[in-house]
């Protein structure tokens, strides 16, 4: 999913499950944020500070290290038994199936720190077990598309002409696969037709049932309901995506999801209100959906501080970064046993 989901539907279904507008807000934009926490900063105080990044669009970086990215912030691998019933033939490990038993244990553990950053950062990869199921969050060839529309042979095309092996999580599908009001066809599904609506409705009521149950201790079907009805009606009556965000705003001001507005998503926020200095500008090539980030590992074109050091512990951006290493530890706790059978994680 993108940030019309991650954010503004998120922050949308926290409300309705409980949370009050800021807590919503901060778990809204750590789901987003995961997509934007692409660069590696070393932090000047009485300790260097460096963080950990939670996604690349480095169509190359893939290749050679940090698949760990993809299976624990991205795509979450599924429950083996599902496998049959969803695809035309046998998959490999790691295939990620929509609100998988994994899944399910990773939103639990957030919930249960009540560290609403880490609720976020496992909101974002629970919504995507549904986007992203069928596909795995590392290289292998079963994510290549040996068929399908014009769209996604051209976009095999480009990618193998940039690097020799590309066929890593849903790269050769496009964005489709996140994109809200989208059908599309997984010709190596035995039923190939996709829509995308069925599958994110179907993920926001999950990921209501759990937030209502953490906050509420029971599910509230009315709630959830009308949560469902508001964004089915507006993912199918608006075309442009622009126009569905303006309509999650107006709901948000409704009396029925508290009536307080609903800030809009600043990728530089937290950072700006917690580093002295610019997040910096990156020299960045776009081809189709993908970006190539040369300085992807540490940015240390420059030397950045906090802006209080003696608060700097009490930023979001500092609590994100905390959330995005504690969710990492977690993962891979998890992840363990199915991670050890998986030969070509060779750079883990």
């Amino acid at each position: 999913m993108d940030i019309e989901f991650h954010y503004y539907v998120t922050y949308l279904t926290a409300i309705k499950a409980g949370y009050d507008s800021d807590s919503a807000y901060k778990i809204a934009y750590s789901a987003q944020y995961v997509d934007d926490n692409i660069l590696g900063f070393k932090i000047d105080g009485d300790e260097e500070y460096e963080n950990y990044i939670s996604q690349t669009y480095n169509i190359l970086k893939p290749q050679d290290k940090l698949q760990r990215i993809y299976p624990l912030f991205h795509f979450i691998p599924g429950d083996v038994e599902l496998y049959s019933e969803k695809l035309a033939e046998d998959c490999p490990s790691l295939t990620t199936t929509p609100g998988s038993s994994y899944a399910n244990k990773m939103l639990e553990g957030a919930l249960d720190s009540d560290d609403l950053y880490r609720i976020g950062l496992a909101a974002h990869a629970y919504l995507d077990s549904w986007a992203h199921q069928n596909f795995l969050g590392i290289s292998h060839s079963y994510n290549s598309f040996k068929k399908g529309t014009l769209i996604n042979r051209i976009v095999n095309v480009i990618s193998r002409y940039f690097t020799k092996k590309i066929d890593i999580c849903h790269c050769n599908a496009g964005p489709l696969p996140d994109r809200a009001g989208k059908s599309w066809k997984d010709e190596r599904l035995s039923d190939p037709e996709i829509y995308n609506n069925d599958r994110f409705l179907e993920a926001v009521k999950k990921l209501y049932n759990k937030l209502s149950e953490h906050n509420n201790q029971e599910v509230k079907i009315e709630e959830r309901n009308q949560l469902i009805n508001d964004i089915n009606k507006i993912i199918t009556e608006q075309n442009s995506r622009a126009d569905r965000i303006e309509k999650y705003k107006k709901l948000a001001a409704k009396t029925d999801y508290l009536g307080t507005e609903m800030p809009d998503y600043n990728r530089y926020a937290w950072f700006n209100s917690s580093i002295s200095g610019k997040y910096p500008a990156r020299y960045k090539i776009r081809i189709f959906y993908f970006s190539y980030n040369p300085k992807n590992d540490i940015y240390n074109a420059r030397t950045y501080s906090w802006d209080n050091p003696e608060k700097y512990q009490e930023t979001d951006w500092f609590k994100f970064q905390e959330a995005v290493k504690a969710h990492q530890g977690m993962m891979t706790d998890i992840l363990s046993e199915v991670i050890s059978e998986v030969e070509e994680l060779e750079k883990w």
